[in-house]
């Protein structure tokens, strides 16, 4: 179980789609193709921020999905899968230094330096998020959040189910779904795998784009998150 910091994100979470009002979609260039997915800050505006903020830092770009299993799901976003040592893939999460900005964290680092000249230390550097549980489903296309036992342990892991799995409904944080690129992460489910459910060879993320509204989407893309939509604002449907 990983060891959370008790110092509150809240600086972290206005940015600028959700304060703009712009329905935010990120697409994720990978090796296998493009996935578009639209998230869903109306119900985890917590983990939506952090999940931009992350994709606009270039966080994600080069890790890997280091766990697929048919059936169920793909899970990447650990920063430990950049490089070729799989001991530790699964384990890793952001720090405030990846989700704070200039002025926050200069504030943070402040703070840490009054708490240590009183003779306490912090109990390390992980940025974790609460949990945000809401009435969104588990099914075949949904986007959500891993964790550590402690339900209020996300970082920046998160998986797309392949299959619906209603077992995790109300214990993991949904904050989107895939509108386009179903068939890219059927690809990388079936990729081949080692005991531990990692890709023999690595399926990465080259790029995590932020979209602020459907402006910025492509014809195609436009036409399938419109031709999804079951009502304003609602997530799209997932398609091919």
């Amino acid at each position: 179980m990983r060891t959370s910091v008790a110092f509150a994100l809240t600086a972290v979470l206005v940015l600028s789609a959700a304060a703009a009002g712009a329905q935010p979609f990120v697409r994720l260039d990978t090796e296998a193709g493009p996935i578009l997915l639209v998230l869903t800050p109306e119900t985890a505006p917590h983990h939506v921020a952090n999940f931009t903020h992350l994709c606009r830092t270039g966080f994600y770009d080069g890790t890997a999905f280091h766990r697929v299993i048919p059936g169920f799901m793909i899970q990447g976003g650990d920063p430990n899968s950049r490089n070729a040592d799989r001991a530790d893939d699964g384990q890793g999460g952001p720090g405030w230094r990846d989700v704070l900005d200039a002025d926050e964290l200069a504030l943070f680092e402040r703070v840490r330096a009054a708490i240590a000249a009183k003779g306490y230390a912090l109990a390390g550097d992980q940025a974790l998020l609460n949990a945000e549980f809401n009435a969104a489903h588990h099914e075949r296309g949904v986007l959500s959040m891993a964790r550590a036992a402690d339900p209020n342990s996300a970082g920046s892991q998160f998986f797309i189910c392949v299959a619906d799995v209603s077992h995790l409904d109300n214990k993991y944080t949904v904050f989107g779904r895939v509108v386009t690129g179903m068939e890219t992460v059927d690809a990388i489910v079936a990729s081949p795998r080692d005991r531990s459910d990692n890709p023999l060879q690595a399926r990465r993320i080259l790029k995590a784009v932020v979209i602020d509204g459907a402006a910025g989407l492509t014809a195609d893309e436009r036409a399938a998150w419109e031709a999804g939509k079951s009502g304003a604002g609602a997530p799209a449907a997932v398609t091919r």
